[in-house]
């Protein structure tokens, strides 16, 4: 658990990389002839600082509840250059602007990549430099008598940007045998001669050992100014691993015990507005063409409908109708003799001709661009499986319904992976549920574009798991 600690470093490197911004599509701008009407400037600029608070929030750039390496950091400011130049051609490409050229957007990427890394570093580097003297920091002390509160010394301690200047950690019992004098107490530890006020916040961790009552010694503080705040008490198993995610709910604590990006509101708008531009993108640019000529194929090479429609099932569990591209004869189950949901194996009697290109291309899923812009599936996702198979999977796969805690995708980790195709063995599936898993846990946008490049490179070299 991480204490949210409202201090200026955050909102001043937000700040600064907004002006930083600003900058560079000034420049950019300005050496490439680039500038148009005010109009079409500030909308333009308005819509890149929009994308880049966006893209930079879904790699915690700015978040105090994950804390990131520099090197990652640095590594994540890239990633976010990267978008805002897919963001810029993007913009360009729809309104059609002449005024700017691929100038521009060299320029731009050139000199956020020069200024944006350096400035972390210098920003970074100031306030932990501020931080271990003792400026703009909060004096804290934490209260315990166990795992807990040791733990939660050590870490935020050792966590500068935290903003707090950690001054002891006081064992709870000692508190309580103080008797009538626990203030007293903390001053004598804590800060010696000073005065309460001197503390700006005291955590109080929940006792492992029952020592004490949080009751008591907070009904004891409530009336000097400083800031209390109560450590829930965390198991073992809780402590494991990365930090989970403390939120509120009215008076109520809560903690989430696996990272869920996807619940973010922001993050959750700005992979829907990708998905639909994305799907617009391909549908009008791709399909418009490519529909009729793989409707030809299909309606001369057998008979039956073009499109194959399947109840699948989506996020929490709710079934949707998934479009594909027929690419079995149309009389042909999805049953065995037992009943039981046989999928399709490599050299299925059941894939017709064209059908066995249309899957080994992955053309047969292009039509689920409609379900993407209909809101049932996502762009980037675990892939969803029919509605048998989910019934008969959930008995038998550990955590198997947890990857259905995010839309389907038309792509998705485990099949870049190479766990597409068939998955009859229990292990195979398990490895396409772990991955599953572990992508909705931790998602960012850029591992949807990372995704969505080695999808379409697995298209072009060819996919020894398609069939």
């Amino acid at each position: 658990m991480i204490p949210k600690s409202e201090n200026a470093f955050y909102l001043i490197h937000l700040v600064a990389d907004l002006v930083i911004i600003s900058l560079g599509f000034a420049v950019a701008a300005f050496f490439s002839s680039s500038f148009s009407s005010n109009y079409i400037d500030l909308s333009f600029l308005g819509y890149l600082l929009t994308v880049w608070y966006f893209s930079a929030r879904s790699h915690s750039l700015y978040s105090i509840d994950t804390p990131i390496a520099l090197v990652r950091e640095l590594f994540n400011t890239l990633n976010c250059i990267l978008i805002q130049l897919i963001a810029a051609v993007i913009f360009i490409f729809i309104i059609k602007e002449v005024e700017y050229s691929r100038t521009f957007v060299l320029l731009y990427g050139l000199v956020l990549c020069a200024i944006l890394p350096i400035a972390k570093l210098v920003l970074k580097k100031i306030f932990v430099y501020l931080y271990g003297r003792g400026v703009l920091c909060k004096r804290a002390i934490v209260i315990g008598d166990g795992v807990t509160g040791r733990k939660f010394f050590r870490y935020v301690q050792q966590n500068k940007l935290f903003g707090y200047q950690m001054v002891k950690y006081i064992n709870g019992k000692m508190i309580i045998r103080a008797n009538g004098s626990a203030i007293e107490k903390i001053n004598s530890i804590a800060i010696g001669n000073g005065q309460i006020g001197q503390i700006d916040e005291v955590f109080i961790a929940e006792p492992d050992s029952g020592a004490y009552q949080v009751e008591a010694i907070t009904s004891v503080l409530t009336g000097y100014a400083a800031r209390l705040r109560v450590i829930p008490k965390m198991n073992d198993q809780m402590l494991k691993g990365q930090p989970k995610r403390l939120t509120m709910l009215g008076t109520f604590p809560l903690i989430s015990v696996r990272r869920e990006p996807l619940e973010d509101v922001y993050n959750k708008w700005l992979k829907r507005i990708f998905d639909v531009l994305f799907s617009i993108v391909v549908l009008v640019g791709v399909c418009t063409w490519l529909f009729p000529l793989i409707a030809i194929c299909i309606k001369l090479n057998s008979k039956g409908p073009v499109f194959f429609r399947q109840e699948r099932w989506g996020r929490r569990n709710k079934p949707f109708i998934c479009f594909k591209f027929r690419s079995m004869y149309s009389k042909q189950g999805d049953t065995d003799t037992d009943g039981k949901f046989m999928q399709a194996r490599k050299g299925d009697a059941r894939i017709t001709a064209i059908g066995r290109v249309l899957r080994k291309t992955n053309l047969d899923e292009f039509p689920q661009f409609i379900n993407v812009l209909l809101g049932h599936m996502s762009i980037v996702g675990p892939r969803p499986h029919a509605s048998l198979m989910n019934i008969e999977s959930v008995e038998v796969i550990n955590r198997y319904l947890v990857r259905h805690m995010a839309k389907p995708g038309i792509t998705g980790w485990a099949q870049v992976n190479g766990l597409r195709g068939e998955s009859s063995d229990h292990s195979l599936l398990e490895a396409r549920v772990a991955h599953d898993v572990w992508y909705i846990e931790n998602w960012t946008f850029w591992l949807d574009l990372r995704i969505i490049f080695l999808t379409v490179f697995k298209m072009a070299v060819g996919d020894k798991q398609a069939y």
